[in-house]
């Protein structure tokens, strides 16, 4: 495949296709190259004749999916009583430089972050909650630690020199 003459020629139409078949064209080109990503990961095991037509139905099936994903999250908030509104005003303390960093997070460090920071939840009770090992929230914690460093321009000279 060549990728350069495909995101060069085909890229745009497919985003646009995308973002026609779902109504979201942000969503669309997110979904295009997550579908491209994996594509060039782990390619079908059948040959590809059109890419454009694969990606434009994988991105269309993966954009459907986060839609239908936040549907649900709408619904289970809606269930409970709390909006997006309030979510936010919940930590509206929080820097914002630190707000940005956590949202850029890979999901599973993003979330052992919020439970185990902005929840006090014990390493123990983020790993019962998630269904995995302590050894992995621990990891996802080191990894999320250094990410937000590393975000937020700082480094270990920095936060002695502070504390």
């Amino acid at each position: 495949m060549d990728l350069d003459a495909f995101v060069a020629g085909e890229y745009p139409k497919v985003v646009a296709a995308v973002g026609l078949i779902t109504g979201n064209r942000q969503d669309a080109a997110d979904a295009v190259q997550d579908a491209l990503v994996g594509f060039l990961a782990k390619p079908p095991a059948r040959p590809v004749q059109n890419l454009a037509a694969w990606i434009t139905v994988v991105a269309a099936n993966r954009a459907r999916d986060l839609r239908r994903s936040r549907a649900a999250e709408s619904r289970a908030y809606a269930k409970v009583g709390t909006d997006d509104e309030s979510l936010d005003a919940e930590f509206a303390g929080l820097d914002v430089d630190v707000k940005a960093a956590l949202v850029s997070l890979p999901e599973q460090q993003k979330q052992v972050c919020v439970l185990h920071y902005l929840l006090d939840q014990s390493v123990e009770q983020i790993a019962e909650g998630l269904g995995v090992s302590t050894g992995t929230v621990k990891t996802q914690l080191h990894r999320a630690r250094k990410a937000l460093a590393t975000r937020l321009g700082r480094n270990r000279g920095e936060e002695e020199h502070d504390g």
